[in-house]
Formats: C-alpha cells, structure tokens, sequence
C-alpha cells in the first residue's frame, strides 16, 4: 500500500507547483545548476545564510562555504547584495542551494582572463613555494610559477641542481613581490601560470620603445659575460654592450664600472649600446 503524503508534505508540494506556475505566467525562466544568481542577504547565522532571489524565492548557503575562511560568512550583512551559483534547484527543505564561493571563483577566473588576454603585467605577493617554483594567488586563485620563469636575477644559480639548495635560495623571496605576466590559463584544470621573466621582458620592451638611434645614454654595468656586458641604463633598461664595441682604450669591464655610450640598435627584444661611438663622436 503506498504511504499517503503527510498534510506539510502537501503544502509544501502546492507551495512549489504554485511558484512553478507563477513563474511561468510571468515569463521568469527557472534557474539551471551552474547559473550565477543576484540576490539580497536575507539572515546570517550558525546554521545558514539565507539569501533572497526575488521571484525566484528564498536561497540557502550552507557553512561549508565559509571551512576555508569563516571571518566571510561573519562579514555577511543582511540587506547586502551578493552573486552566488545555484547548487540545487531545490533541497529537501524546498530551497535553492547557493555556492558564494563558486561565484568568487567564477569572477575572479574571469578578471584572470581579461588580464591574460590584454598581456597586463601585474603585482603578486610570494605565498608559497616548492621544489619546483614559487607559488602566489591572482584573485583569490592559486597562480604557479616554474623556476623556469623567474627573472635572470632571481634564478637559484646551484651547482649540480641541489634540491635543499635551491629550496633555501627560494624561501628568501616569500612575502615579497614581483612583478608578473599571466602565461596559461585553464579554468577546468584549476591552472594558472604566471612569469617574471615575461613581465620583465614586456617592461623592457616598453622602456626601449622610448629609446632611439643615436641616442647618448649613461649606465653601470650590471654583469659582465665573454662577448661584452649588461649595462642598465639611467630610466632602468637593460642594455648589450658588445667587447666589439667597448672603446678602444677600455679596460676590462667590472661590474659597478659607470659607461658613457650611444644607442646603435634597438629592437624588441633588446637595447645595444657603444661606447665606441660615444668616443668617437666626442673627438
């Protein structure tokens, strides 16, 4: 024999035909799972936050939400607006399921995004780090970086790649900051790759754009190498100085050694001087 409904059970069902059929009538589409929702934070408490969806009734946000981070459900007030996803279309209570979490996610996801696609080079905090690079977070969202892509300056220099090493060279950049691009993005695989040596590049390319042939240019010699040295330049760019075109009376270079020289190339991918010319011209 089946169980007849329990007179809540009825009421509870008719509750729910009748804001299906009001729905319908006024032409308001029903929500599907995944949809991201307005609505107005209704209560806050131990239990639940219970959030207002306007004609598509009352939303629950259970306290899982908040594991990571409680001071976020604390901070809920009621009257605020909020963005949530829609979990449940309807629980056994009769309420839809909200995620506030996932709607951060989604949001922040697509900031990340719009950086990438622009080629923004942005700020990040060092949170973390492990063997294999840096670890720092874009808009709540965890974002790696290879050693592979740290900046020359940066890049642990460990013989014979010790492991202990390069982890202990590492930890002295946690808490500071660098200046990154965005490299890959996946938001199904939860990835996000980040670069320093792509954000140096792009800052370089931009300083050499204000730069010009023939132009007079003072710097330090910042490294020196077999086929000449690295100058950076009085505005900050990083420039080649050939052995070809050191001057003819120049001593071997050191690093910290003041150079006085003229912009013979500049391209986007590099800034190359002579200190050559700059003698010449001044004979």
């Amino acid at each position: 024999m089946l169980e007849q409904p329990t007179p809540q059970e009825t009421s509870a069902n008719n509750s729910k035909r009748q804001m299906k059929e009001l729905l319908t009538k006024f032409n308001f589409p029903l929500p599907k799972k995944g949809s991201v929702l307005d609505g107005e934070v209704l209560s806050v408490s131990l239990l639940n936050v219970l959030i207002d969806l306007g004609p598509f009734g009352t939303a629950v946000v259970y306290p899982k939400e908040f594991y990571e981070d409680p001071e976020k459900q604390k901070a809920l007030k009621p009257g605020q607006r909020v963005k949530a996803v829609l979990l449940n279309i309807e629980n056994e209570e009769g309420l839809r399921e909200l995620s506030l979490r996932k709607a951060q996610l989604k949001s922040a996801w697509q900031e990340i995004k719009e950086m990438y696609g622009k080629g923004e080079v942005i700020p990040v905090r060092i949170m973390n780090l492990n063997k294999g690079g840096l670890i720092a977070e874009i808009s709540g969202v965890q974002a790696f970086m290879p050693l592979s892509q740290l900046a020359e300056e940066h890049y642990p220099k460990v013989e014979n790649g010790n492991i202990q090493e390069i982890v202990r060279i590492l930890q002295a950049f946690r808490n500071q900051e660098f200046q990154v691009k965005i490299i890959d993005v996946d938001e199904a695989e939860n990835k996000l790759i980040i670069s320093e040596k792509a954000a140096k590049q792009a800052l370089e390319k931009e300083k050499a754009s204000h730069h010009s042939v023939g132009e007079a240019v003072e710097g330090e010699i910042i490294e020196t190498t077999d086929f000449g040295a690295f100058v950076k330049l009085s505005d900050g760019t990083d420039a080649l100085l050939p052995k070809s075109e050191m001057g003819e009376e120049a001593t071997e270079p050191k690093v910290g050694d003041k150079i006085k020289g003229v912009i013979i190339e500049v391209s986007p991918d590099k800034t190359v001087i002579s200190s050559k010319a700059r003698e010449t011209e001044t004979k």
